[in-house]
């Protein structure tokens, strides 16, 4: 198995998720448990959970 790590603010990492969903692309958004800010990680967390089946 290969993994890509991608780097983004929340907005963006939706708009890769909803590019891959899009094109049947496999993926799974893991929390990398950054030093965000708690807004940040509340937003991380909303993209998991609407992402990750």
């Amino acid at each position: 198995m290969a993994k890509i790590e991608i780097k983004g603010t929340p907005e963006k990492l939706d708009r890769i998720a909803i590019f891959l969903k899009a094109n049947s692309i496999p993926h799974v958004i893991i929390d990398d448990y950054g030093n965000h800010s708690k807004e940040d990680s509340e937003k991380y967390r909303d993209l998991m959970s609407r992402h990750n089946h």
